[in-house]
């Protein structure tokens, strides 16, 4: 991931973690407040990804797929990576 993506991430995040809906220009603003340059197009992306999902759709969805293959006696053990 490149400098850029990891501060739009952030970005998007902040602005999920107050209620805030994301748009590419709060992204912008975020990411140049804390004096990050990106690329233009980027905050654009995210926040065109994140009108068809939520931040919490997608944080919940990561590693969804090992679960259930897991039996249920070794469901924490893969959910914990033991």
């Amino acid at each position: 991931m490149s400098s850029s993506e990891i501060a739009c991430t952030y970005a998007a995040l902040i602005l999920s973690d107050d209620g805030i809906p994301i748009t590419a220009e709060k992204i912008a603003t975020i990411v140049k407040a804390a004096n990050i340059k990106v690329e233009s197009y980027w905050p654009a992306l995210f926040a065109k990804l994140l009108e068809k999902r939520s931040v919490e759709d997608l944080i919940l969805s990561v590693g969804s797929g090992i679960l259930p293959s897991c039996s249920e006696s070794t469901v924490y053990v893969c959910a914990h990576g033991l």
